[in-house]
């Protein structure tokens, strides 16, 4: 069975809500697999990217799925663009 970004967004209704998206400067989800199949959930995201230096930039963020839904994981490593997450998954 393949994850639906919709199912997610049911499960998780204050992680999707407007609130917390503003909040965490989400731009973007999409649901891809690694070469495992283990889905991910893909954020392109200013995150917290101003902090230090004024400057939003955006990247994406990877947090990992797990069988019941719950966000497992969030991958340490920031990506600079959707190639890069592809690539990683496929490793």
């Amino acid at each position: 069975m393949t994850l639906t970004i919709s199912e997610l967004r049911q499960a998780h209704k204050l992680w999707f809500s407007r609130e917390n998206i503003r909040f965490s400067g989400d731009l973007e989800y999409r649901i891809l697999h690694s070469k495992a199949g283990t889905p991910y959930l893909v954020r392109r995201t200013y995150g917290f990217s101003d902090m230090f230096t004024g400057v939003r930039t955006a990247h994406y963020r990877l947090n990992r799925i797990g069988p019941d839904l719950q966000f497992v994981q969030l991958e340490e490593e920031v990506f600079p663009t959707l190639q890069a997450v592809k690539a990683w998954l496929k490793s």
